[in-house]
């Protein structure tokens, strides 16, 4: 079958005419406020459930291999996180060391650390809220629920 170049020509006309007609109609009428898109993550929002399950495997991925899978860290070389005095003042420290990685002497649990913790910043916002919430509810941690927006705010966003 031979194509018709005039036919090709028409329908990709019509086809970036119909485009056109869409994104004019899609624009806010003058005078109107335009509309606000959605965050991402307000679009989504997950069950408390869900938020633990991302967490736990988000922190399977980029912190069990210093801090173990059961959270008890290795002794003299990466601080635990279970039962950890370091999470006791609230989530705040925790998001800290993921956003700006952590060097330099710290203390935990009564035990003196001085390894290198590599920043993830590369994280977003909600993945690094699901890590520190899943931390902060394990292994007899404090508990507490860690929002994106606190973690933007210690990002300076």
């Amino acid at each position: 079958m031979k194509s018709n170049p005039v036919l090709l020509i028409a329908a990709a006309l019509a086809v970036s005419l119909s485009s056109c007609a869409r994104e004019e109609a899609a624009a806010p009428a003058e005078g109107a406020e335009p509309a606000i898109a959605a965050h991402p993550v307000e679009v989504v929002s997950k069950s408390p459930e869900e938020r633990m399950a991302s967490g736990k495997k988000l922190y399977n991925a980029h912190c069990a291999a210093c801090h173990q899978a059961n959270g008890q860290g290795l002794t003299g070389a990466f601080p635990p996180l279970a039962q950890s005095t370091y999470l006791a003042d609230g989530p705040g420290a925790a998001i800290s060391a993921i956003l700006n990685g952590l060097s330099g002497p710290i203390s935990v649990n009564g035990t003196e650390y001085n390894a290198v913790m590599p920043n993830l910043s590369y994280l977003n916002d909600d993945e690094v809220a699901e890590i520190v919430a899943f931390v902060m509810n394990s292994w007899g941690n404090p508990g507490g629920e860690v929002s994106p927006a606190e973690v933007a705010a210690a990002r300076g966003d």
